[in-house]
């Protein structure tokens, strides 16, 4: 699908209410869907909280078959709309649970799913990382995940881009003293990936946190589609054409055109 909408949903999570923030992803599914969205970005780990290490275990699900994963499942089919949210995600092989994003398609089946892979601030005493950076393909195109910390590095959107990835998706809790970071990262990523970047971030407090929104998009030229601010809740409706890729950018090709003989041999 080359051209679409997309809703950044820039909010706060109440922590360990798994219920009621799932009541109020449904409500933003239908408000964004009677906007004419086809595609909605929740925040990292926005079905349960992110300060919620003392029942993390309780409140992780599994992938496939997880009440509120199921329940967004059957939203989507029923609005035919794509979903892109974070919980904690239960690993199969008993180990500690992932922090996680999924992305579930407008026919309700989940097509990919990232669990984070840099950890940051003492997050590994919480979740197992990911071992796998991987694009997939869904009814929008091919799409990459970055859970926060992970767009902090280059090499990670790069790895997507390079696995075919049009448009990268990043879900955060970016907090104070960081409100810059996010944004200028995001723009860079879709410069030098020539890709389409859709990030959604909290705002408000929770425990020791300040969130600090400044949700965003850009296109593959790194102009502004969507900005948001540093304080208020709201929904950025985001115009998606994934054809802005074709005609001049053709000759930046930075893919393309990179000599990884020069490289460093830990970035190839």
């Amino acid at each position: 699908m080359s051209v679409f909408t997309a809703c950044i949903v820039q909010t706060h999570s109440g922590p360990y209410d798994k219920e009621g923030n799932l009541t109020r992803a449904i409500r933003a599914m239908e408000e964004a869907h009677a906007k004419g969205a086809s595609l909605i970005l929740f925040p990292e780990m926005f079905l349960t909280g992110y300060m919620i290490r003392d029942k993390l275990a309780e409140l992780a699900e599994a992938l496939e078959d997880g009440p509120a994963v199921s329940a967004l499942r059957a939203k989507a089919k029923e609005l035919s709309m794509g979903v892109v949210v974070g919980l904690p995600v239960l690993d199969q092989e008993g180990g500690k649970p992932h922090n996680s994003v999924i992305f579930i398609d407008r026919d309700g089946t989940i097509a990919g799913a990232a669990h984070k892979t840099h950890m940051f601030g003492g997050e590994e005493k919480m979740f197992d990382p990911g071992n796998q950076i991987r694009a997939f393909d869904t009814s929008f195109g091919r799409v990459g995940i970055l859970v926060c910390y992970d767009g902090e590095f280059p090499e990670t959107a790069r790895s997507l881009a390079l696995d075919g990835a049009e448009i990268l998706c990043m879900c955060a809790a970016n907090m104070s003293p960081f409100e810059d970071y996010h944004a200028v990262y995001m723009r860079a990523r879709a410069m030098e990936n020539m890709v389409h970047t859709l990030y959604c971030n909290y705002v408000g407090d929770e425990k020791r946190f300040h969130y600090c929104g400044q949700s965003c998009a850009y296109d593959p030229a790194g102009k502004p589609l969507a900005e948001a601010g540093t304080r208020e809740e709201t929904m950025l409706y985001v115009p998606v054409d994934l054809s802005l890729r074709e005609g001049p950018l053709r000759d930046l090709n930075y893919l393309k055109n990179r000599r990884k003989e020069l490289y460093h041999r830990d970035l190839l």
